[in-house]
Formats: C-alpha cells, structure tokens, sequence
C-alpha cells in the first residue's frame, strides 16, 4: 500500500513529522551563508542546538536549519543529527558527544532558498506523530463544534501546470467519513466515497486549461470547496536555480515553487519532490509534508 506521496506506507508509530525553519541572516552571521542543511534527527522528541561563533549564538536543530562550518553540536547517548552538505555528502553526528560541522563548499544561492522557509512547527514544537496524524485528530473534543475543513495546499487562487496530473489532497478539520469531488462549472469529473482519514490522492486527473473546483464534504453535510486553475505554465526557476540538478538543487526548486505567488504553486511543487520522496529521500519528504499540511508563504524569493 501507498501514502499520498506515493511510496510505500512505513508503520504508523514509525513516522516521524517533521517541519521546517526560517533562518534569518543574524543567525547566519552577517554576511556568511551556511555550507549545509540539517535533514534529519533523532529522536523525534529531541531538542538541540548549534552552537555559533565565538559569541556561541543558539540556533535550534530542525529540519532545514542551516549548518556553518564550525558550528557545534552536543548531543547525548542515542541522538542523532545528519546534515546534507553542497557537495552531496552526508555527514552524521551520532551522540554522545559534541561534534563541528566540517569546512565544505558554499551552499551559495541554495542557502538564501532554504533559508527562508517559513517555519511550519506546531507552537509547542511537536515533532511526534506524521503528516497523517496532523490531519487525524478527533472529529470534536467535548463541548465544541467540529473544525471547518482547511486544505493547506489549496491556497485561494491555487494554480497548476495542465495536463494528465496527480492531485495530493490532505486537511484538517471536518467529520469523516469524506466524499471527495473534482468539478468544472457545474460537471462533476470524478469523485471519491468513504474516505476515513484525512487525505487522498487523485490519480492520472486530465486537467486542461481552465478553472476547477475541489469539493470536500464530510459526514455531517458540511463542505470545503476551493478552486484551481490550470495553465499552460508555471514561474521560469531562476537560471542558476534550474541549472541545479542535485538533490538539493531538485529540493530548492520545489521550495522556490512553493513560495511563489504566495504558494499556489504548491502542487507542483510537491510533484517535483516526489521522485526524491519515492528513493527515500528524507529532506524531500519533510518539505513534502510541510508543502501539503503547513502554512503557505506569501513571500516569493526572487
């Protein structure tokens, strides 16, 4: 069986959520760009922090925080923190003990792109659970109404590139069971029954140019509707920024896509992830979840 991101489903109690950060240019030191970015750590529930110049700023260890040559790190008995340098190399400091990011190459552009990723980060900093598990809570909690759907992804005015395409669809809120719908005018196209969780992909959807409309409709009657608009084609990448075909360059595309026009282009940014999602790539698959379930930037990098 497959998630939404379309690999193979890991266990339940195996995932892990996993966000992103701002990093601001005081925290970069001035001038100075970062020569890595974080990918992962565990444990989920760990709280850890570089250590930064000879003042020993703090800077919190998330998933897209940027690394300095010469940052450190101390992290106890089973904790673990991996870092993806420029040159593709991975580099893991496995505790205890305190470990420095090694000297390597300029992330360069790469940086300026990872570090304005908006922070997606609950406000008690949970990492616990999965992407799933954030649109799985309780359909009401004592004494209150149910939550109006939301579908982060859909921002108003989303836009995509026309042609045979998947739709990633995940939300908070509502009561399940879901019926979802894919409309244009008043033609339903397709739909989906019996949805008990909190997302669904709709596969090999022919979408030529024009307007859509994306129905939710849970148990009780309620219903989310938003719209989408193909097109013919979507923001030129930068020159220097499509030139890239690494992982990393590949990640920082998508993250460029996900901030312009203050995000809707976020489904075609979670397509050009999902190769990266599929191999396993875990810094692809955090900005996947923060692409479907976070708040959109309005910001777009320029």
């Amino acid at each position: 069986m497959s998630d939404i991101r379309g690999y193979p489903r890991a266990p339940r109690c195996c995932w892990v959520a996993i966000a992103l950060l701002a990093v601001s240019p005081v925290a970069l030191g001035g001038d100075a760009t970062g020569v890595g970015v974080i990918a992962e750590y565990r444990p989920a529930s760990g709280r850890y922090s570089l250590q930064r110049g000879a003042t020993r700023a703090s800077v919190a260890v998330r998933i897209g925080t940027l690394g300095m040559a010469g940052d450190r790190v101390a992290l106890p008995a089973g904790a673990t923190v991996v870092l993806r340098l420029a040159n593709g190399e991975r580099t893991e400091f496995k505790g205890p003990g305190e470990f420095t990011v090694p000297e390597a190459p300029s992330l360069g552009r790469l940086a300026t792109i990872f570090g304005s990723i908006p922070a997606l980060f609950d406000d008690e900093f949970r990492l616990e659970g999965t992407a799933a598990s954030r649109g799985g809570q309780p359909c009401t909690s004592a004494g209150t109404e149910p939550t109006a759907i939301d579908v982060p992804i859909l921002v108003p005015g989303a836009k995509i590139v026309a042609g045979e395409r998947d739709l990633p669809l995940a939300w908070f809120g509502g009561c399940s069971p879901f019926v979802i719908g894919l409309w244009s005018g008043e033609r339903k196209l397709l739909d989906r029954e019996s949805i008990e969780g909190r997302q669904v992909r709709l596969d090999d959807v022919a979408l030529a140019p024009g307007r859509y409309e994306v129905s939710i409709v849970d148990s009780r009657g309620a219903e989310h509707r938003a719209t989408l608009e193909a097109v013919a084609s979507g923001p030129d990448l930068p020159a220097d920024l499509a030139a890239d075909t690494s992982s990393l360059g590949v990640i920082a595309q998508a993250v460029w896509l996900s901030q312009q026009d203050g995000g809707r282009w976020r489904l075609d940014s979670f397509e050009r992830l999902r190769p990266l999602i599929r191999s396993g790539d875990a810094l692809a698959g955090a900005i996947g979840d923060g692409v479907l379930w976070g708040t959109s930037s309005a910001v777009a990098i320029r």
